[in-house]
C-alpha cells in the first residue's frame, strides 16, 4: 500500500498517513478531514476552534497534502475514567 502523502523523495520516516477525522493545526487555523476518498479529500477549515464554524471544501489528495505542509497533527487526548 502506498502512503497517502509523501514529501518529495523523503525517507520512509517522513511519510504522512491520512485518516478520517484527523485534525491539523497551524496557529489559529484548524483543518479537519471530514471524508477521505481514494482520490479526493473533503475537509472543514476553521479559525480559532476545531468545533467552530468554517468552510467545507473538496480537494484532490495531492493539493490537499501541499495545503497541510507546515501544519501539525493534533493528537486527541485520552479520556481518563
Amino acid at each position: 500500500m502506498k502512503p497517502a502523502c509523501q514529501i518529495g523523495k523523503a525517507p520512509a520516516g517522513l511519510v504522512m498517513r491520512l485518516f478520517q477525522d484527523q485534525i491539523y493545526q497551524k496557529g489559529e487555523r484548524f483543518i479537519r478531514i471530514v471524508r477521505l476518498d481514494r482520490y479526493e479529500v473533503e475537509y472543514k477549515d476553521t479559525i480559532g476552534s476545531v468545533k467552530g464554524e468554517g468552510t467545507q471544501a473538496v480537494m484532490a489528495k495531492k493539493p490537499f497534502c501541499r495545503l497541510l505542509k507546515g501544519m501539525v497533527l493534533v493528537v486527541p487526548e485520552k479520556k481518563v475514567e
